[in-house]
């Protein structure tokens, strides 16, 4: 048994396929299912069903069965390839039915199975939208903020180096100037000291992650990234790179730093090949759904040598929560 999601049939209209789409509704009913199952052919049954309210003609309006079947197989081949063990789903030798792991979630897996749930909140996608298992209002700021973390600790993978949770609320609650000044006292490139017309009260300006690779010599040059961390269905219209080049250090320093930032932009989402590099030349760097979870399963290796993650400590606490909603399902059957 599993909840009945809503499938966007209109996604498959007119030549048009986002199979990304179909994926993510075969991941969250074999993630919501008592079985951990979902069966690749209920992806025709459940477009089928969209059709027959939505549409006069079936034929005209959708792709073929074996389109829809193919293209979302083959597009979580892709996925299995990319993640490896931090994807939490499996195919049977077949094809025909999608397997979740269960309840022993690795961090890479938790962090895949949030931003698959970031990914279908109502503001971005109608598949989760008016179901027993839609997470409250609390949890998506609960969901947002684990994000925050699985991010800090994919990008302290990604330098091989420590990281901060700058973005605001901070997990030490501490106020912005005395976080930017407590890691550049670790930097020792440049100086903290605030324009006389830079904003009263910050709160992260536009940085939720700063993560860096130091010298043994301590001195600068060093490899450094500051990353936005977006959640939200505008995700796409915050692009830092402009702020970071021509803003943030002019505003915030009064001995510049030499070292220059990599700009980050990491997100839930998964996107598609065909405009990724359109992507990168808008947001710098991008860590989205097919990325995020194999850097986080690198950061336990990190953690486990004593490096520095701000928050690594709290991932914990969203894998119990990832496991806890998994079971909502069969509470409310």
């Amino acid at each position: 048994m599993s909840v009945a999601l809503y499938f966007p049939r209109d996604e498959f209209d007119s030549g048009r396929a986002n199979f990304d789409l179909s994926a993510d509704y075969l991941e969250l009913t074999a993630f919501f299912a008592t079985d951990n199952l979902a069966l690749t052919k209920d992806l025709v049954n459940a477009s089928e069903i969209g059709a027959e309210e939505d549409y006069a003609d079936v034929d005209e309006e959708m792709t073929t069965r074996e389109e829809i079947v193919s293209g979302t197989v083959t597009r979580i081949s892709h996925r299995i390839q990319a993640l490896g063990s931090s994807y939490p789903f499996s195919l049977d030798e077949n094809g025909d039915v999608l397997i979740f792991s269960g309840q022993a979630l690795t961090y890479g897996q938790a962090a895949y199975l949030l931003c698959l749930v970031l990914s279908h909140l109502k503001a971005v996608s109608p598949v989760l939208d008016g179901t027993p298992v839609y997470p409250t209002a609390a949890e998506e700021r609960s969901m947002r903020l684990y994000f925050q973390y699985f991010a800090t600790a994919a990008l302290a993978a990604e330098v091989r180096g420590r990281a901060w949770s700058f973005g605001h609320p901070r997990p030490d609650r501490s106020n912005f100037k005395a976080k930017l000044e407590e890691i550049w006292r670790i930097f020792k490139d440049g100086q903290v000291e605030p324009g006389e017309d830079a904003p009263k009260s910050p709160q992260d300006d536009q940085v939720d992650v700063f993560a860096a690779r130091l010298h043994p010599d301590g001195l600068p040059g060093f490899l450094l990234a500051a990353a936005q961390v977006a959640t939200g269905d505008n995700w796409d219209k915050k692009s830092i790179r402009g702020h970071l080049n021509h803003v943030f250090c002019q505003r915030w320093f009064g001995r510049q730093p030499a070292t220059p930032m990599v700009c980050y932009h990491i997100i839930p989402f998964s996107r598609p090949d065909n405009t990724f590099s359109d992507d990168v030349r808008q947001f710098g760097n991008v860590l989205h759904r097919l990325r995020v979870p194999y850097r986080v399963q690198e950061a336990t290796e990190l953690a486990a040598q004593g490096i520095a993650i701000e928050a690594f400590d709290r991932l914990p606490e969203a894998i119990e929560w990832l496991k806890a909603y998994g079971q909502r399902a069969q509470e409310v059957a």
